[in-house]
This record gives C-alpha cells, structure tokens and sequence, in this order.
C-alpha cells in the first residue's frame, strides 16, 4: 500500500488530481527515459540511458530530444554515445558514438533553431591512472561532428548557462568560474562562498542567482557577490527577472522577490521531521514561468521502535507540478532526476 505525501500550501493555493495543461514532461528515473502529458494518465518509457548524470535536451518545435547513453550494467556490449529521441513515434537513432573513455556529463543542452547541442565531454586521457579532462563541445547532430573546446582546469561541474551571452558558470574545488563558450575564465570567485549547489543567469542583465548555503546573487560585471537569504539551493529565474524560485531542502518549494526580499513559501511536505538535500534536483520553470515541475521527497523512519542513535530511514518519492496561474497543484509517484517540457 502507497504512503500518503500530504503538502502544506500557500494560502490561496490547492492540491488538485492530476490534469492537462498543454504540456509533455520528459524525465529520467533510474536511468530510464520516460515521457508524459502532466496528468501522467499514458506515460511512455524509451528505454535505458545509462547511470550517467546528464540532462535531457528538447527541440520542443520539433518534437526532438537528445540524451547521452551509456552501458548500465556489466556483461553487455559497452557503449558511449549521443541518442535522439522522436517524441512522437518513439523512434530513436544514434547522432554520435563517443569513445570509450569519454562520457557527456552534467551538461546537455540544445542551441534553438539550430542542429546544435552543447554538451560537457569528460575524456580519460591516460592509460596506467585515471586522468580526467573536460571539453566543452559542440555536437552537430545533422553531420555527426564533435568538437571540443578547451576548459580551464577546474571548470567540471556546470551550475548555469546563457547562450545568448555565451557563458557558463562552473563550481570546482578552487572557487565559481564564469567561463566564456570559447573557454576562457572571466571571472572566478574564490572558495567560501556559495557552495554550488545550482545557479541561474539572469534572463536580462549581468547577473547570476548561485546555491548552496544560502541564494547568492552575483554581478557578473563587477564581481560583487550578495547574499540574498542564509538558507536556500537551485535557484531559478522567473522571465520577469525580479523573483526567483528554490528550494531549502528536497521537500519544499519558496518564491522570493530578489529586490525586496519578501518570499513566501508555496509548498512543503507535511510531517516530514528527516528533511535532507541530497535528493533535491533544479526547479522546472516553462518559458512563461506559470508551470513549474520539480521531484520531491519525504524521509520515513521505518521503525519506531529503533533505538534512538540508530535511524532507519525510508525514501518516498512525487513529482510535484505547480501551476502558478491556477494556483493549483498536483503530484505523481516517481523521481525525476532530469527534468524538461516538451
């Protein structure tokens, strides 16, 4: 028998069964392919993607989606490649095999009106250790070419990217890197700061929201960082600019104005005592900011008669999906760790 996830919401707010709103939500789950309109009444599954972490990236024009793929248990025919995804039929087709010392990671995102993708390709560059090197490339799914763009050394795990700026905004061990597409370092912040947990770049202006210990927003002109609030993780930009969205731990959901400060908090889940961050992924906004999907998590003690230093813990797992406009909300049962719209 399911466990029910109650939510607490804002005021004004209401849970609602599951509906169409004109929507396809894409995720992955256990490093599966899934597919569906929002009321989730005829998900699709399109088969293994691999352990990898890599998001999935949408030609919502043209009903396309491309994810990396990889072998995901041992025995099997080992392989590396990029794969595209016709939403409608199902159908899919290799666009380039990698080579098997290299995986797309972190980062997976198509060029609009272009057959372009950006992508971050990790290359085991030695033979007797493990030597790990990051390109940024550029993928043409048209001719199947490859190009890689070098990064600086620790430029590896991607927050953020503007295309139309043509940065992105890499965490690494020394400091947050604003890293030009031609992969030159612009600007860096050094450790102490936002812990990288997700990031945003202004959909107007110069600036970015950062996660992790806090929502930080930093001017990428200047340098100037500010603290916008001491608790917070994967913030986004709503398209108007001045709020944002994010999340203090896998099982809530805020709303801030990042001009004045005020927030409120649109959702939590009820009764949840064991709150962690570990399971909470980056906030789904569709490009009018009135739809917002994001995977949430209870934590359940499983034994309420365990001692008291040891806890045994179980996960349940919804995708949650908000719609801003009706103020209305809805869930499903799975976890989506890569979310899109299609």
């Amino acid at each position: 028998m399911a466990l029910p996830l109650k939510l607490q919401l804002a005021e004004g707010f209401r849970e609602v069964a599951p509906r169409r709103c004109g929507k396809q939500l894409l995720w992955e789950e256990n490093g599966e392919f899934k597919f569906s309109p929002t009321d989730f009444s005829t998900p699709r599954t399109f088969g293994h993607l691999g352990g990898v972490d890599c998001p999935l990236a949408v030609d919502a024009t043209r009903g396309v989606a491309w994810a990396y793929c990889c072998q995901y248990r041992l025995g099997v025919r080992d392989y590396s490649e990029i794969r595209e995804f016709d939403l409608a039929t199902g159908r899919s087709r290799r666009v380039l095999r990698l080579g098997l010392r290299q995986w797309a990671l972190w980062l997976l995102d198509h060029w609009p009106g272009t057959d372009s993708l950006l992508a971050l390709v990790a290359t085991d560059t030695r033979t007797d250790a493990i030597f790990i090197r990051h390109h940024l490339a550029v993928i043409d799914t048209a001719k199947a070419q490859l190009h890689l763009i070098a990064l600086p050394r620790d430029a590896f795990a991607p927050l953020a990217s503007c295309q139309r700026r043509r940065w992105i905004i890499f965490h690494g061990a020394e400091g947050t890197h604003l890293v030009s597409f031609t992969g030159r370092n612009l600007l860096t912040l050094p450790p102490g700061g936002p812990l990288g947990r997700g990031g945003d770049i202004h959909p107007h202006k110069p600036l970015a929201l950062l996660g992790g210990d806090g929502i930080w927003q930093w001017n990428l002109e200047t340098g100037a960082l500010t603290r916008l609030r001491e608790r917070g993780q994967y913030p986004r930009w709503a398209p108007d600019g001045v709020h944002c969205w994010f999340s203090e731990s896998s099982s809530d959901l805020f709303q801030m104005n990042c001009e004045t400060g005020a927030e409120q908090r649109l959702l939590r889940v009820a009764g949840n005592s064991h709150t962690e961050v570990n399971y909470a992924r980056p906030i789904l906004a569709d490009a009018t900011g009135q739809l917002l999907a994001l995977p949430l998590t209870r934590m359940l003690k499983m034994d309420p008669q365990t001692a008291a230093n040891t806890v045994t813990l179980a996960r349940m797992h919804k995708l949650c999906i908000v719609d801003l406009a009706a103020r209305e909300t809805w869930l499903t049962d799975g976890y989506g760790r890569h979310l899109a719209w299609a």
